[in-house]
């Protein structure tokens, strides 16, 4: 893991607005468990219904494309999908976890659904699909195609509409208070605002969104920003704030259990911690952080780090004055045999690994 990366780069404040630097009683989390998964994990999603943790795994020239299937800190499963799944999401009214396989090079870009542990089907829908969002309301699914600049409308197992959007759309969020579905165009720098199967408004002073999230405690989205290092927060179609972060952040989620909005930072890994617009506690150590997810049930946070191959798991429930985010020393004895026993291993896959990474296609950026 990158050690020194997460030490000493501080946390600007938000623009216009006060800012706390995190404190020994923060309560942002706490360092559970390192979990190894497949090849390149990138995407994470929390099944209510199961209680599990999806997390899709990109895969390479000498990797399968998976999904690992976690319950609390253990894998139960391991599903073969399509070609490079990069989205994944819940379905709570039918029970199915979608994931998009972005597909380019290797192969078509479609979803698969998943009961449980088992795929039930294949839906083709636009080129290159990345991100979701579930709309609870209308029980509609919708997925961000990159390459096709369209959101695709997906009704339980069929392909409902699809809706014109901007520039690469890359990831999308369900707004559960005005009903909205909120979608980051990366390459056109804004958010398309969606009602139904119309886009009613287009959100400007966003800077390559990558991630998007949303807060049902105080109503906000939250856009990150991969290039400005930046979280934009947004009200409605109104941007209310904006907060400096670092480095080249990446996947949002929202805890429930403590109201926090949690970032992940791939250019400095780590992750921050907002609660409204302000900064409350930075967690280190967080390697190369992609997709985040959060399990309402055991109030852990799951981050995929893409370049190790595992996912973090960490505590949002920690106790004050605990150390922020760091393994205690027992479980850095054991990260260290860890690696002592995999060195020779990871030698043998090295000159593959260069090779798998040049193979991937390349999701923006």
């Amino acid at each position: 893991m990158s050690l020194g990366a997460a030490r000493g780069w501080g946390i600007p404040a938000a623009e216009g607005l006060a800012s706390s630097a995190p404190t020994s009683d923060s309560t942002g989390g706490e360092f559970v468990a390192l979990v190894p998964v497949g090849d390149n994990p990138f995407a994470v999603a929390y099944n209510s219904g199961n209680g599990f943790v999806y997390v899709t795994n990109l895969g390479g020239d000498f990797a399968e494309s998976t999904v690992s299937v976690i319950n609390g800190t253990t894998v139960v499963a391991t599903i073969p999908v399509g070609v490079h799944p990069s989205g994944v999401r819940y379905n709570s009214r039918n029970g199915y976890v979608y994931v998009a396989n972005y597909g380019r090079p290797l192969g078509p870009s479609n979803v698969t659904l998943i009961d449980g542990t088992t795929v039930v089907a294949t839906i083709q829908v636009g080129e290159v699909p990345q991100g979701m969002a579930y709309d609870d309301a209308n029980g509609y699914i919708y997925l961000a195609n990159v390459a096709s600049n369209t959101v695709s409308v997906i009704n339980g197992t069929t392909l409902a509409a699809t809706i014109p959007v901007g520039n690469s759309p890359v990831d999308a969020a369900y707004d559960g208070g005005n009903g909205y579905v909120y979608v980051a165009n990366f390459y056109s720098d804004n958010v398309s605002v969606i009602s139904g199967t119309t886009v009613v408004a287009s959100i400007p002073s966003v800077n390559t969104p990558m991630g998007i999230a949303y807060d049902s405690e105080n109503g906000y989205v939250y856009v990150t920003n991969w290039n400005s290092n930046t979280v934009t927060v947004i009200g409605g179609t109104t941007v209310v704030a904006k907060i400096h972060v670092c480095c080249l952040p990446d996947g949002v989620a929202y805890a429930s259990g403590n109201g926090y909005v949690y970032v992940g930072n791939a250019g400095s890994s780590n992750v921050t911690v907002i609660s409204g617009t302000t900064i409350v506690d930075t967690i280190p150590y967080v390697d190369s952080p992609r997709g985040i997810a959060y399990d309402s049930k055991n109030g852990y946070l799951y981050v995929a780090n893409i370049g190790p191959d595992f996912v973090t798991v960490i505590s949002t429930a920690r106790p004050p004055g605990s150390s922020v985010g760091l393994p205690s020393a027992a479980a850095y004895v054991i990260l260290a045999g860890i690696a002592t026993a995999t060195v020779a291993f990871a030698v043998v896959l090295a000159l593959r690994r260069a090779r798998r990474k040049r193979g991937l296609p390349p999701t923006p950026p």
